[in-house]
């Protein structure tokens, strides 16, 4: 029983790590009209970010280790997330409307991030002390706190940003754009300021995962790889372009990886997520929540 519970918890650490991950790049697809390769290197800035200022140089702020790694977190999704507006403002804007471009663009934004952390940074992995180091006993079961930090922090992020697309002017205005351009254009919406605040949450987003699993795993270089190809098949089996199915999505790929990983081992972990994305679109070639043409 404490290896079934310890293993459903992680399991909804990863899934909330990767729809986080999963549903800026279904912001970007959605809106930007772009696929973007570089997503994962955004996620690893995030992981970089809260090991240089929570780790490395603490923020001059008295309080707790707790309020510290949360201040890290958000100055680094800040940081990342100016770093997406400037990407979209001056590269995919200029060249978003041919998509061939935007994608040799993409991968050369995934060596450029990639080699500068590397230089900057080392090759080495980073390891970031956890303000969470003890543990939770429910029902005679032990869950370590940064794990259930990880996760009430990942369901605050995915909350807001239900908040951001349907209760508020912002909202709005993301889901009209999304529709149709030129009709958006049209009833007063600002294009430009759109496509930023769209590339703004979703590098934050991808940064805020980086960031929650920075204590919990390793930081390098590399790290935003495998996250960013699990979040590609998150959205293709949900349905690209759809937040709701990145969700539903996620929490079937992390899922499966975890029972998988701890039942049968992780090497057939990938196997069968490729399976069920396979089986899916079999079924529904648009995905679980895809629309059609």
């Amino acid at each position: 029983m404490e290896m079934l519970l310890q293993t459903f918890v992680n399991g909804v650490m990863v899934s909330l790590g990767i729809i986080l991950i999963a549903a800026g790049l279904c912001l970007v697809f959605g809106i930007l009209e772009i696929i973007n390769f570089a997503h994962g290197e955004f996620y690893m800035l995030g992981g970089f970010g809260v090991w240089w200022f929570f780790d490395q140089h603490p923020l001059p702020i008295a309080g707790s280790p707790a309020l510290q790694y949360i201040l890290a977190i958000i100055l680094t999704v800040i940081l990342v997330g100016i770093l997406g507006v400037l990407v979209e403002r001056f590269i995919f804007r200029k060249i978003h409307e041919n998509h061939t471009n935007t994608i040799i663009a993409a991968l050369g934004i995934v060596f450029i991030l990639q080699a500068s952390a590397l230089v900057t940074f080392g090759s080495r992995d980073k390891a970031v002390a956890s303000p969470f180091s003890g543990m939770i006993s429910l029902g005679g079961i032990s869950l370590s706190e940064e794990r259930i930090a990880a996760i009430i922090c990942a369901v605050v992020f995915i909350l807001g940003l239900y908040y951001l697309v349907q209760w508020t002017r912002m909202g709005k205005a993301l889901r009209a754009v999304a529709q149709d351009h030129e009709a958006a254009q049209v009833m007063g919406v600002n294009i430009g300021h759109i496509f930023s605040v769209t590339m703004f949450v979703s590098c934050g987003l991808a940064a805020a995962g980086g960031a929650l699993m920075g204590p919990i795993f390793y930081v390098n270089p590399y790290m935003g790889a495998e996250p960013v190809m699990k979040a590609f098949v998150v959205v293709i089996l949900g349905g690209m372009g759809s937040l709701p199915g990145a969700v539903i999505g996620g929490f079937i790929i992390g899922m499966t990886e975890s029972f998988v990983t701890t039942y049968v081992g992780a090497h057939l972990a990938m196997i069968v997520v490729f399976l069920i994305l396979i089986g899916v679109l079999l079924v529904k070639p648009t995905g679980i929540l895809g629309r059609g043409e």
